[in-house]
């Protein structure tokens, strides 16, 4: 006889199918003669597991499954069904991947993997739209100095007092990935430029270096409105003479600085001329090593190797941010652990330099 195969165990509600049925087929109890086998071929069950049944229901054994949790074979949730079921969800109830997940009882690994749409391996993005913003002191001449010195040669004489009268500065930079420029048929080497915060006054009192009445550049504290005046005026324009290629979206990058609050998207729209749209964008908080110029670039500058391949500087520490980026998947978005050492200057000179950093695909789940 042809039997449809089943589950491994009966549910409750069809056991007492199976009990109605036999009860028809009984007088006082006690089954009619092939009743048992015509149950089974009418409920196309064993006809072993017809008689089990029947004899626990005279027992009074016939209970719902008392098995803690769940039990039997695991739900496949294939790509479809996912799919469909995540469909007919209020988009209300879909923010987060775990807000789906409570809604639905889809567990959250299943999620990721039927709704992923990246490859095993993938890659950073090239970041060739963002543009790092950030602020440097940088002083005249350093604290400490060690210079080599021929017989009978003497240094140079410092003019400063103390440390305390070193003149210093503060200066905005703004950088981005350096690259080829194709419509131009040139090379673009990043550096879109850096400002001073100071301002021209005239000298009050005449000096022994200068006549009172001189333009004398002083240094001014920042604040917002400064910061916002400087971001359009000055850096907006320098992107888009500078910019290699003008994408459709300029991403701003800089940190949360209290000026840097002062400038937002709407700000940003007067100025999102030339099929350019500007936004604005805060990195992570306590993240200092996801901007460029604090990663590694400022020290370049510090070090004056822009002397030599700042171009080079430039591209080295964009790799080494999709770097970081990969490590801060790796802590679950903290931020202790060593910069990564990529061997970047022997991979150039193999010709095998990456263009960009790759991360498992279970990183972003």
């Amino acid at each position: 006889m042809a039997r449809q195969s089943t589950g491994r165990e009966l549910s409750h509600a069809k056991k007492m199918e199976v009990i109605r049925c036999l009860h028809t087929l009984s007088t006082k109890g006690k089954l009619a003669r092939g009743a048992i086998l015509t149950t089974a071929s009418e409920h196309e069950i064993h006809r072993t597991t017809i008689s089990r049944i029947w004899k626990a229901f005279q027992r009074n054994e016939l209970l719902p499954s008392l098995k803690a949790g769940r039990v039997g074979h695991s739900p496949v949730y294939t790509a479809h069904l996912v799919a469909s079921t995540v469909r007919e969800l209020p988009q209300s109830l879909r923010s987060t991947m775990r807000d789906i997940s409570e809604a639905t009882g889809i567990p959250l690994g299943s999620l990721h993997r039927a709704l992923k749409n990246f490859a095993e391996t993938p890659t950073f993005d090239g970041m060739w739209d963002v543009v790092h913003l950030d602020e440097k002191w940088f002083n005249a001449d350093k604290n400490v100095r060690k210079v080599c010195l021929a017989e009978g040669e003497e240094p140079e004489q410092r003019a400063w007092s103390s440390k305390r009268f070193i003149p210093k500065v503060m200066f905005l930079a703004a950088v981005a990935r350096p690259r080829h420029d194709l419509e131009r048929g040139v090379d673009f080497d990043g550096k879109i430029g850096i400002w001073p915060f100071v301002q021209y006054q005239h000298a009050q009192r005449s000096s022994r270096n200068r006549r009172a009445g001189t333009l004398v550049a002083t240094w001014v504290n920042v604040d917002a409105p400064m910061y916002r005046d400087y971001v359009l005026t000055r850096v907006i324009p320098a992107i888009k003479a500078t910019f290699a290629t003008i994408n459709k979206r300029v991403v701003l990058q800089h940190d949360n600085a209290t000026p840097h609050g002062g400038i937002t998207d709407a700000d940003l729209v007067p100025v999102s001329t030339d099929g350019c749209a500007f936004v604005v964008r805060c990195q992570p908080p306590n993240s200092p090593d996801l901007n460029v110029l604090d990663l590694g670039f400022f020290a370049s500058i510090q070090a004056l190797q822009y002397k030599l391949s700042c171009g080079e500087a430039l591209d080295k520490v964009f790799l080494t941010l999709q770097a970081v980026m990969r490590l801060v998947l790796e802590n679950n978005g903290g931020n202790h652990f060593r910069l990564p050492h990529l061997r970047k200057d022997a991979l150039r000179r193999a010709k095998a330099l990456m263009p960009n950093v790759s991360c498992l695909a279970s990183l972003l789940g």
